[in-house]
């Protein structure tokens, strides 16, 4: 595929993936969270596949595979244990770390960062919690979005801060601006 089409079908991709993200924001339930995580990361995966952001792909796979694992969790109405949380900690900072070496480029720590952030986001038992970390997550993404060409996603990541305030002052009366019942 040549690097317009590529370019292109990315940012398409992306839109779908900014649709189903600032969905994610607003539900309520941790297991229908975890579902909308795995289609948001598979199609950011596929966005950063497309843009040669091997590092962002790499980590959109690993967090894949913990929504799975923690929507098993959540299925058996277990905790996971701390030695999962940081086996998926420690494999984000594992595909950065090889990434910022092939790629010479200290800017493929922020899907690291980002990873971190969206790791302690799926091991929350509660959505006011969740959102709360996956409002730090977009911060560290957004400038790799702008470097690796994914404009969409910049927009995409954007929306969802913005989703996620909304959400947290919504459903959590976050700093008191809305009282619950």
């Amino acid at each position: 595929m040549d690097e317009t089409t590529a370019f292109y079908l990315a940012q398409g991709i992306s839109i779908l993936c900014g649709i189903v993200a600032i969905i994610t924001m607003q539900l309520k339930n941790m297991k229908t969270i975890l579902v909308f995580q795995i289609i948001v990361n598979f199609t950011a995966l596929l966005n950063y596949l497309l843009l040669g952001g091997n590092s962002g792909a790499m980590v959109s796979l690993l967090a894949i595979i913990q929504a799975v694992v923690m929507f098993l969790y959540s299925t058996k109405k277990r905790r996971p244990h701390l030695i999962v949380i940081i086996g998926f900690i420690l494999g984000y900072a594992a595909c950065s770390t090889y990434n910022i070496i092939v790629a010479r480029d200290l800017l493929e720590i922020l899907p690291a960062m980002a990873a971190f952030c969206f790791s302690i986001s799926l091991v929350q038992e509660k959505p006011s919690v969740f959102r709360v970390w996956a409002a730090l997550n977009p911060a560290f993404w957004l400038p790799y979005d702008f470097f690796t060409r994914s404009y969409v996603m910049l927009l995409v990541h954007l929306s969802i801060l913005i989703s996620s305030l909304v959400a947290m002052i919504r459903l959590d009366g976050f700093l008191g601006i809305v009282k619950k019942k």
